[in-house]
């Protein structure tokens, strides 16, 4: 099999699973690693690039043949036929915390036909945060469209300076004329030191030069490896050779030997050793800041395929009103045109979040499990996700009982918006926690009058708002990362659009 991806680690390994894992453990470590390596919750950025790629290459059937492949070469093994998977147990939805989201609702009665005008919903955004906020005209994207090197941290920068240094140095002690080092080519004739051999430490030099920047921008690892495997003996050869030449002058002479000749010999050794020895502390010192560059890469290559840059700088996917106009996602009772008047108001208003530069909407997701039901709107900012559901709503006051009900004016009455939270709840379980994930249920009103929402009990990861509260909330929210593009993130939640 031909490997499209250079991998650096055994993955596996990073997440602490058997090579035999099936696809839903791997999901629910590679959650919990997520979690406990995400830099918003005290992790580390390195860790959490590990264990993204490891989710990455495992949860895909290609990707982690090839990645089986790649194991089975570097172990000398060769594979033992198809991997035995355990089958994925069925998953449950974690219960809420009060009020618990109810079970699923029975069909709710069928809903009146829709007014032919509704009153135009509040979604002056103007005054709030987010809006007055000064953003910039572009996002950041994450993986960025071209690798980045890691910084150099500061003993990093100490080798890589004191390798340059003593290069040079040795270099110019070796080939100047007029060094007390300076590097000669014998004369064999008569005995006597021949002319100046200054091209051998000039050429050294820059091959030396030639494989710490080869090293330092992590590029052609084959050559610079070679690099490494001629330059690093000969300076070793050569202070063992200059060495015994000094000690078997002074038992031939019995110690008469010229000290010039001598301080020469140690200059030379001094040199060929302080080379060797910085080269060795560089090539060590760099080596986790060339693994770290290969992931990275590594990471790139993987969002590119999933959501090239051209891609990943597009705003909206799909139009609202999607999961009515494409045939799935209402439930039984469900007025469809009061669903599209619902959906094409609130879509048209979410619209508005698009003044920061990270926000990347998505009309209509499946939810995820689920034979029926939908997500009508995603709203994501770099790590964040805002799941929106849209009812077209008499008027009155609306809130949560403490059984998880809906309730207008004070009274339980049915309606198919209590499922929604199940679909945020999935969703959750699908992203795990180094996601952050909430769901709004928005109402509209369908005549004039007061329509007010309540708080005051909520489900776990989900409120109620109106057209102009969810604007508030979900903008102040989003903010955060309102400068970021998640494209890994993105591209899995356009997997379920419908």
């Amino acid at each position: 099999m031909a490997r499209r991806h250079e991998f650096t680690e055994d993955l596996y390994r990073v997440l602490g699973v058997a090579r035999d894992a099936d696809l839903a453990e791997i999901r629910r470590v590679g959650r919990q690693r997520q979690r406990a390596a995400h830099p918003d919750l005290g992790g580390s950025a390195d860790e959490f690039v590990r264990v993204r790629i490891a989710v990455e290459v495992l949860t895909d059937e290609g990707m982690r043949a090839e990645h089986d492949a790649w194991l089975a070469a570097r172990e000398g093994n060769q594979r033992r036929g198809p991997r035995i998977r355990r089958q994925a147990a069925p998953r449950t939805t974690p219960a809420a915390r009060e009020p618990q989201a109810p079970p699923a609702p029975a069909p709710a009665p069928t809903e009146s036909t829709p007014p032919e005008r509704i009153p135009t919903p509040d979604t002056d955004v103007r005054k709030m945060a987010w809006f007055r906020t000064s953003w910039p005209a572009t996002p950041t994207l994450w993986p960025a469209r071209t690798p980045k090197l890691p910084e150099l941290r500061p003993g990093e920068l100490a080798a890589v300076i004191a390798y340059v240094v003593v290069l040079l140095g040795a270099t110019l002690a070796l080939a100047l004329p007029m060094s007390p080092a300076r590097l000669t080519a014998p004369d064999l004739l008569n005995e006597q030191p021949g002319p100046l051999a200054w091209p051998v430490p000039v050429v050294y030099c820059l091959l030396g030069m030639t494989w710490l920047v080869l090293r330092l921008r992590v590029r052609r690892p084959g050559l610079a490896r070679i690099l490494l495997l001629t330059l690093l003996p000969l300076p070793i050869v050569s202070s063992l050779v200059v060495g015994s030449i000094a000690l078997v002058s002074l038992i031939t002479t019995l110690g008469h030997t010229d000290s010039a000749t001598l301080f020469q010999q140690a200059l030379q050794g001094l040199s060929y050793t302080g080379t060797a020895a910085t080269m060795l502390i560089a090539y060590v010192t760099l080596k986790h800041r060339a693994k770290l560059a290969e992931r990275e890469r590594l990471l790139v290559k993987l969002a590119e395929e999933a959501l090239p840059g051209d891609s990943s700088l597009t705003r909206v996917w799909g139009q609202p009103a999607q999961t009515v106009l494409s045939g799935v996602g209402l439930y039984p009772g469900v007025n469809p045109m009061r669903a599209i008047i619902a959906q094409r108001e609130v879509g048209k208003a979410l619209e508005q979040l698009a003044r920061m530069p990270g926000i990347r909407i998505i009309h209509g997701l499946d939810a995820p499990g689920r034979a029926s039901g939908s997500v009508p709107h995603a709203v994501i900012a770099g790590r964040r996700i805002a799941l929106i559901d849209a009812q077209l709503v008499a008027p009155g006051h609306y809130g949560i009982d403490r059984k998880g009900r809906m309730t207008r004016d004070g009274e339980v009455f049915q309606t198919t918006a209590t499922e929604f939270p199940h679909a945020v709840e999935r969703y959750y379980e699908l992203f795990g926690e180094g996601v952050q994930l909430r769901g709004w249920i928005t109402f509209l009103a369908e005549r004039e009058g007061e329509l007010a929402v309540d708080n005051s009990l909520t489900w776990e990861r989900v409120r109620l708002a109106t057209c102009h509260s969810v604007l508030r909330e979900v903008g102040d929210w989003l903010a955060a990362e309102g400068e970021q593009v998640d494209r890994l993130l993105v591209r899995d939640l356009l997997r379920h659009r419908l």
